[in-house]
């Protein structure tokens, strides 16, 4: 049996794309987009160019973090030059894929799946990448930024799903100017060093420079969380054609936060508290990613949703393996049994995690592929011709 339900990969096949908001400097850089696009084969999938991006930024990330495992900073120059660079050519290719799409004929609903579930991706990896430039180790500053980036990736594809269109930003501080924000600073701190988000600007109060930039991102995040909020309480009744199976009153939208909240609550009482805060200590990514990947994962389902038309459920393939993995932590605490050492249990709870996504994704793409008839790297040699 697949991820996907007859009824879900029918009302992909009949999803129809609908442009989101611009920011000023998403307008103007659409000129060197359209010039950057010209550069790429008539051959080459739009779905290879949006992974091609997304490799990059997993190599760059990947090598951050193999320097820097515990998010202390310390990585040489060409570390974050590297990653700046990588998340530039990212972004580029993120914006032309589409480009590449309508200028091959080859558009297809799993073109925007696959692209924003690679977005989905990226952005906790980019949160990662800046945990290293910013010395933020395993602070609750850092656990504090990754849930609030997560969450507002999530809301805001809570928020296309009522409303119908995608709201990223505030219509003058977007993803571009955010993934240009980080670039800028990847490169300051490979010019000065990692040492200079260790200083502290306030004469009253103690915070780093990498803290107060983490603090900004937060409070913005959460601005943006009440937005699509407001936006999804107040907007207007989606038309007969974009609805579908999709349950949307208001108390269908409460419901479909349960999850959110579930694996929010789970990270504190896994990385701030409780008897793995030793693990989140000494091994942060061995919690971060898990929980991490549980709001990409999140996020990816709910894509899923908004283009087949479909109810959000309450994802128990999130919140099973959570559920057991607080059990199994705070057995000890509260029946006095020891079935597994803090460390142990969170590596098994990742790897879970880590099987779970992967199953999902490779699962929902040649679901669809299968369904649409189309292959995802490659074209038809008509289209490529």
């Amino acid at each position: 049996m697949g991820v996907l339900s007859k009824q879900a990969l029918e009302g992909i096949a009949a999803y129809k794309y609908k442009a989101g908001s611009y920011t000023f400097l998403d307008l103007q850089l659409n000129h060197f987009w359209n010039a950057m696009v010209e550069f790429l084969p008539l051959w080459m999938a739009p779905n290879l160019v949006t992974l091609t991006g997304t490799i990059i930024v997993v190599f760059t990330t990947a090598l951050l973090l193999v320097i820097s495992p515990k998010l202390e900073g310390g990585a040489p120059g060409w570390a974050y030059v590297l990653s700046g660079v990588g998340l530039f050519v990212y972004q580029t290719l993120d914006a032309i894929d589409g480009k590449q799409a309508r200028r091959t004929g080859s558009s297809s609903p799993l073109g925007q799946l696959f692209d924003h579930g690679c977005d989905a991706l990226s952005a906790m990896l980019n949160c990662l990448t800046a945990f290293v430039a910013f010395r933020a180790g395993n602070s609750t500053y850092t656990f504090a930024g990754l849930s609030s980036v997560s969450i507002n990736f999530f809301f805001a594809q809570w928020d296309e799903y009522h409303t119908g269109t995608m709201s990223c930003g505030n219509g003058y501080y977007g993803v571009t100017e955010g993934q240009l924000t980080l670039i800028g600073c990847l490169l300051l701190t490979a010019a000065v060093g990692d040492d200079m988000w260790l200083v502290e600007p306030l004469p009253f109060a103690s915070i780093t420079c990498g803290q107060l930039f983490i603090s900004t991102c937060f409070a913005s995040n959460v601005v943006l969380v009440y937005a699509n909020i407001k936006n999804v309480f107040s907007a207007a009744p989606l038309a007969g054609d974009q609805v579908g199976h999709k349950e949307l009153t208001r108390g269908h939208a409460m419901v479909q936060l349960i999850p959110v909240v579930a694996v929010l609550v789970g990270g504190c009482f896994t990385m701030l508290v409780g008897p793995t805060r030793d693990v989140y200590l000494s091994h942060p990514l061995v919690l971060m990613w898990p929980f991490g990947l549980n709001f990409v994962l999140m996020s990816s389902r709910m894509i899923v949703c908004h283009m087949s038309k479909v109810p959000f459920s309450m994802q128990s393939r999130i919140l099973v393996p959570l559920a057991m993995f607080l059990a199994v932590v705070y057995a000890p605490d509260l029946v006095d049994v020891a079935i597994a050492t803090p460390l142990v249990a969170s590596l098994v709870y990742a790897a879970i995690v880590t099987a779970v996504y992967v199953h999902y994704i490779l699962s929902a793409v040649f679901e669809i592929c299968a369904h649409l008839k189309i292959d995802l790297l490659t074209l038809p040699a008509k289209k490529s011709e």
